[in-house]
This record gives C-alpha cells, structure tokens and sequence, in this order.
C-alpha cells in the first residue's frame, strides 16, 4: 500500500524516532495536591462530631511537584460525645523548568464513617437487661 508516493512501511521506519523523541525531552505536568482524610467513630447513642478541615495554598503558577497527605481517625466506644477533629494544611510551589505551568490541581477527600451501635448505648443496653 502506497501513500501519496510512499511505501507505508516506510512512513512505519520514519516514526520510530519520534517514538523515542518523547523519552529524550521529559513531559511535565501542572502541580498536584491530594489529602485524604478518614474519619471512623463506632459509637453509642450520640451521633458523632466529625469535621475536616482542609487548607491547600499554592502562591502561583507551578509545575512538576505533587504532593499527598493522608490522615486517619478511629473511634470505637461508649462515650456520650465524640468528636473528631482534622487540621490539614498543605502549601506547594515551584517549576521544575520543563512545562508550562498553570493552576495547582487540588484534591480533596473526606471520608466520614458514623456507625450506631446498640452495644455502646446504655439506654439500649438497660432496656434489654429488663
């Protein structure tokens, strides 16, 4: 098969190096900040107090630095209130040199798990014993 007057396994052989131009010159990308917060309280009658709080600055344009917090909390127990309280502060900057820039890509999960159980609520608990 010909195209426009070359042999196709010759427009093949020519792209081989272009392959490989990609490996020489390394791609970078915008900075990226992830934090992952997980916050878990197995708990008696009271539903549990559980905030994440997230501050993520970045003073500019930035490129190919990306950085990742996590952070977990559990509680299991029989107390009348729980509360569970996350601080997360993240700051990032810099240019490696090799991209363009641009806005911080920014990422933040929160994962908050309240589970009622029956065995750590007293009230429940004296209703059964009667």
């Amino acid at each position: 098969m010909h195209l426009k007057g070359l042999p196709l396994s010759l427009l093949g052989f020519l792209s081989i190096p272009a392959m490989f131009a990609g490996w020489a010159t390394p791609a970078s990308a915008q900075c990226v900040m992830t934090d992952v917060g997980v916050q878990v309280a197995i708990r008696g009658k009271n539903p549990a107090n559980q905030q994440n709080n997230v501050d993520m600055q970045s003073p500019g344009r930035c490129s190919g630095n990306a950085i990742t917090q996590t952070g977990t909390q559990v509680y299991s127990g029989n107390a009348d209130r729980v509360n569970q309280i996350r601080n997360s502060r993240q700051s990032v900057s810099g240019d490696d040199g090799r991209g363009p820039g641009g806005p911080v890509i920014k990422v933040p999960v929160g994962v908050k798990v309240d589970v009622y159980n029956p065995a750590y609520d007293s009230d429940f608990m004296d209703r059964v014993r009667r």
